[in-house]
């Protein structure tokens, strides 16, 4: 039987010494591992180091290669980088100083949203707000304004897709990382604003009618009419309690500002709202102070608005006269549906003296910014040729002309005569005056650049808003197609907003007219069944309200009876 191995005997009784010192196992002596010094090294006056066990790796690319040396990894403390001490002192505070971190990423967001505000949002302002730039490193107020809306303006024009999407409030969102940082500028500058007291409003009145100003176009921008309107209120209050100063320029210019952006709110407002707030939507006040000579291109706009938005507003509420406050009579030939003379004198006198302001208007036109006519433009005006051929120096002198067409277009009164008419020569040529305005203004259209009118007409009624009301006085559906054409062409280029608008909103109301034309019924006008207040703010949308349906008030082509009938509305971009 095999027995086990005896144990093998000990070449020497030596205990090694496994964790010795440095010193001594460089003189290769027994150490007796004492600590903190052993007693070697206390003898002899040396620093006793411990060695620690260190751990070497070795790279075997191939196992069979049994001849070849394998080179040594480095160690573990070889791995590790060499900070210097300093840089030690760094790496242990970096962590603690995390308030550090967020101020210099603060900082860099700020950078970010003024150079874009500089690059983007200034170009579609007025000039004044280069000055409101210079001042915002003296008060932090304007600076934070300046962001919030520099954010929100970023956060609309970085759009979205959705995950879960209806047809009423289309398929994109804003950008919710710039929204959400447009919301904290905001905050920001809303609890700076609360703190400032009387003196700050007495001898800053400037800054913060500056201040408000901005609160505004963010309010305006988001389409909460709340806020907007808490703003106004606010404003109006400040202006009541400065000295009238009519050679103020500075404040002229901030009134000419303030006044652009609640034209905008109107027309928000009117598109769209139930006929009972229609019927009352009330008229803006044109200031004392702006009127007389206008000398620069924006005050020039805020005239034009001023005109067109009144115009539009004595016309619409006489067009929806004609429905005796939206209830249908039970026989259409009834006088319920008659025009009330007294009425019509009435609106008739308020637009004629619109109609002389515009004649102002446009006499004091310089030529930088006046249409150039070719033949083939005047050629156009009178036939169905759409090619465009009306030329403007700039943008803005173009959408400023643009103003001028659709008040041209309101200010025409032979609709409100013979809407009531049932004669045959007039069934379908209630509009005949307002036809070679509407071509004039999509001639604009299509001249304008598409990119630059999504880029600069965010703070001001851009063409999608003029060319749905150019269709409300249009009965010629070649027409009709053109102005639907091209805002599909808008919205296949960026299915958000343009002139603060939702673009599919207008195509789908714009869709739904046509068809109505297509069964010989013209429509006049367009209001909400039940009215939602202006919706609520655009925050996840491009759109306040959801709109699915929508109140038509139109006229027979054969029969000449009036009619009002819900119609749905496909109000999606066609993306989802």
């Amino acid at each position: 039987m095999y027995r086990p191995a005896p144990p093998r005997p000990k070449k020497t009784d030596i205990v090694r010494s496994r964790n010795g010192c440095k010193s001594c196992r460089k003189r290769k002596t027994k150490c007796d591992e004492q600590r903190p010094t052993c007693g070697t090294c206390k003898r002899l006056g040396k620093i006793c180091e411990t060695i620690r066990p260190e751990f070497k790796f070795c790279m075997v690319p191939d196992p069979s290669a049994r001849g070849e040396p394998c080179a040594p990894t480095p160690s573990s403390q070889e791995l590790q980088p060499q900070f210097t001490s300093e840089q030690r002192s760094l790496s242990h505070t970096s962590f603690g100083n995390l308030d550090l971190i967020k101020s210099l990423q603060h900082v860099e967001r700020d950078v970010f949203c003024s150079t874009y505000w500089e690059d983007s949002c200034l170009p579609a302002l007025h000039p004044l707000f280069h000055w409101t730039s210079r001042l915002a490193g003296e008060h932090p107020i304007l600076s934070d304004a300046i962001l919030a809306l520099s954010s929100c303006n970023l956060s609309r024009q970085h759009a979205e897709r959705k995950t879960l999407s209806t047809s009423s409030m289309g398929s994109h969102s804003p950008s919710l990382v710039h929204q959400t940082r447009s919301q904290l500028y905001y905050s920001s500058a809303i609890r700076r604003f609360t703190a400032l007291n009387q003196f700050d409003y007495q001898y800053n009145a400037t800054m913060v009618l500056a201040v408000l100003i901005l609160f505004a176009y963010v309010e305006s921008s988001m389409g909460n009419f709340h806020g907007f309107n808490c703003h106004v209120e606010g404003l109006t209050r400040l202006l009541a309690e400065l000295p009238e100063s009519p050679a103020d320029s500075m404040i002229n210019a901030l009134l000419t500002s303030w006044m652009q952006v609640r034209y905008v709110v109107w027309w928000a407002r009117a598109y769209f709202s139930s006929i009972d707030v229609h019927q009352q939507l009330p008229s803006i006040p044109f200031p004392r102070s702006l009127t007389g000579e206008f000398n620069s291109i924006h005050e020039r706009r805020v005239a034009a608005l001023s005109i067109m938005c009144e115009s539009h507003r004595i016309n619409s509420q006489s067009i929806l006269r004609h429905w005796s406050h939206g209830m249908r009579p039970k026989d259409p030939r009834q006088d319920g549906h008659q025009v009330n003379y007294q009425e019509y004198k009435t609106d008739y006198l308020l637009l004629s003296e619109q109609s002389k302001r515009l004649d102002d208007w446009l006499a004091n036109l310089p030529p930088s910014e006046q249409p150039v006519y070719t033949d083939e433009a005047q050629y156009s005006i009178e036939s169905d040729d759409s090619n465009p051929a009306i030329q403007f120096q700039s943008h803005d002198a173009a959408l400023n002309f643009a103003y001028y067409v659709v008040a041209r277009i309101m200010q025409c009164t032979g609709i409100l005569r013979n809407l009531h008419t049932q004669d045959l020569k007039d069934l379908g040529h209630e509009c005949r005056e307002e036809e070679p305005w509407i071509r004039v203004l999509l001639q604009i259209a299509k001249r304008a650049d598409i990119h630059t009118s999504l880029t600069r007409n965010n703070y001001t009624i851009g063409f999608s808003g003029l060319l749905l009301a150019g269709l409300l006085r249009c009965q010629r559906l070649s027409l009709g197609l053109e102005i639907q054409n091209w805002l599909q062409k808008l919205q296949d280029l960026q299915p958000t907003e343009e002139g603060a608008f939702p673009v599919y909103q207008s195509l789908g109301v714009a869709k739904a007219i046509n068809q109505q034309k297509t069964m010989g019924r013209d429509i006049f006008a367009v209001t909400q069944p039940l009215d939602d207040g202006g919706g609520t703010p655009k925050y996840t949308a491009y759109n306040s309200q959801s709109i699915d349906r929508l109140i038509f008030y139109g006229k027979c082509c054969l029969s000449g009876h009036l009619f009002m009938d819900c119609v749905s509305i496909d109000g999606s971009d066609g993306m989802a």
